[in-house]
């Protein structure tokens, strides 16, 4: 596929679009967690969930987020549109330290900066040179029911998990990878849709993508509980891309162009990203705990 590839540029558009809606769906979801600051991997706060109006702003946002993912990757490879979800970070972590009525610190500049720099090299280390495939009916199944078995056992131990950073580190990746596999099964179940509506219904990709995304959901927002926006949506957004070119490369067809050489550059990519992560952390962390406790709910 060349790259001034009409469909190429239109999926990267549409990639763009589904960033800034999931970056406001993302905003919202912080915004909800001070407001129902408890766990939620306890189940208990679900309901206070489903109750507020943030919730129900989120999942209009995301679902506009889900729809101009359906048309990026219709045009364009997983390993092209996943990547540019690095935006959200660039969108949101000024986004919600406004809605705050704070100042973005300089640790969390530079903890953005590492990790855009560190996608933005592992998406060109990872792009492939064609559209990529479908998952077929049988790897529809074992993606759908392996992802769903692994976000619950994510959830499960985050649970159990005393502190509250590496629940949020734990929930986040969960998400991330949530999201990414969605992008697969979403991906296949346009094709199949293509074939006829009876058809898209019944294939495997569909139910597979309404679970998978739903759960990611939850996670994300269970994540942002008692950590500020950066920290998790920068693990989510490193999460989200390593799942789907996993995917797609060993199930969809599609080619991971970077070699043995790109792969010791995805690793530093990796390691420079873990601390970029870590820096949004450490703001993140110190941004809650500067939070009286009586004030956090309201």
């Amino acid at each position: 596929m060349s790259p001034l590839s009409y469909g190429l540029w239109l999926g990267v558009a549409f990639g763009v679009m589904s960033c800034c809606a999931y970056t406001a769906a993302a905003v919202a979801q912080r915004r909800l967690a001070v407001r129902v600051p408890e766990p939620l991997t306890g189940g208990h706060q679900i309901g206070a969930l489903l109750r507020h109006p943030l919730w129900w702003i989120s999942l209009v946002f995301n679902g506009g987020r889900a729809g101009f993912q359906v048309a990026a990757v219709s045009f364009a490879p997983l390993t092209v549109v996943q990547p540019l979800g690095v935006l959200v970070l660039v969108l949101g972590i000024p986004w919600s330290a406004r809605l705050a009525h704070r100042r973005v610190s300089r640790a969390e500049w530079w903890g953005a900066a590492y990790t855009m720099v560190a996608l933005g090299v592992l998406l060109a280390v990872t792009v492939t040179g064609d559209h990529g495939g479908v998952l077929s009916h049988g790897d529809s199944v074992l993606v759908g029911v392996a992802t769903v078995v692994l976000l619950g056992a994510v959830a499960w131990v985050a649970g159990r998990v005393p502190s509250r950073a590496w629940r949020s580190y734990l929930l986040a990746g969960a998400a991330g990878v949530a999201f990414g596999v969605s992008a697969a099964t979403v991906k296949t179940a346009v094709g199949a849709f293509g074939e006829g509506v009876l058809a898209g219904l019944t294939h495997p990709s569909s139910p597979a993508t309404a679970v998978i995304a739903v759960f990611g959901l939850l996670l994300a927002q269970a994540a942002y509980q008692g950590m500020d926006l950066g920290a998790p949506l920068g693990i989510t957004t490193l999460a989200n891309p390593v799942a789907a070119a996993v995917v797609g490369v060993a199930l969809m067809g599609e080619t991971y162009a970077g070699g043995w050489l790109g792969g010791v550059v995805a690793l530093g990519c990796a390691l420079v990203a873990a601390h970029g992560i870590r820096l949004l952390t450490v703001a993140s962390t110190e941004e809650v705990e500067a939070v009286p406790p009586g004030t956090r709910g309201t």
